[in-house]
């Protein structure tokens, strides 16, 4: 407990309050309402459009957190100074990890139990391993897109890699549904979730490697 009092802290410190209820109060208020009113026209289409448009929404409020963290001579400010600037970074990064899976996946997960509820029709087995399978895979996708959008410090640029990104992680999306209705004849759908728990744990892994030694460095050559 007391190491999860530390991580948030740490956390905090990078994302300020106002970015905190933008990211966990204001965007699962707007998403969810209209995730379930989208649900009554296609349930798959609605999830495709929901998970596609949060996934750049976290991208975008990102720029106003840890912009340019791994970034070459990024400014730490008095971290750096701290004997414990390692244990604190690290903390700071789990945190915004765990973070995004939590926004990744409510969202779309309450989304789903208030259509179930109302019995919003296609709410079935199929569609269920599709929204958990689209949980994980955006959530590797985004991990991964963080890791590149963190080396950038100015706003133009990362306005216009993150538009491409919403085109790219749209196609995915709509590829991982056309696999889910008209593929899963052929190839069972049931194993794209296990593929995509397994690439989102990895990605995960890797980019945590990744930031916390681009960072470390960073602090070292400051006090070079």
């Amino acid at each position: 407990m007391k190491h999860l009092s530390r991580m948030i802290t740490a956390h905090n410190c990078f994302c300020s309050f106002l970015c905190n209820l933008a990211s966990l109060v204001l965007m699962p208020a707007y998403f969810i309402p209209l995730a379930v009113i989208l649900m009554h026209i296609d349930c798959y289409i609605s999830m495709v459009v929901i998970m596609t448009s949060l996934l750049t929404y976290v991208v975008a409020l990102d720029y106003f957190s840890f912009k340019g963290i791994t970034a070459k001579g990024f400014f730490l400010g008095m971290i750096k100074n701290s004997p414990y600037a390692a244990d604190y970074l690290k903390d700071a990064i789990l945190a915004d990890l765990i973070k995004r899976f939590i926004q990744t996946a409510v969202i779309p997960t309450i989304s789903v139990i208030i259509a179930a509820l109302i019995s919003v029709k296609g709410i079935d087995l199929k569609f269920l391993v599709f929204a958990l399978t689209l949980i994980f895979l955006n959530y590797a996708v985004m991990t991964c897109i963080l890791a590149l959008m963190r080396n950038i410090t100015v706003l133009t640029p990362y306005a216009c890699i993150t538009i491409f990104f919403l085109v790219l992680v749209g196609a995915l999306n709509t590829g991982m549904m056309f696999l889910f209705v008209y593929i899963s004849t052929y190839i069972p759908f049931i194993i794209w979730l296990p593929i995509s728990v397994i690439t989102s744990v990895m990605i995960s892994i890797y980019v945590f490697r990744y930031t916390t030694g681009r960072c470390l460095a960073n602090i070292q050559g400051d006090l070079t």
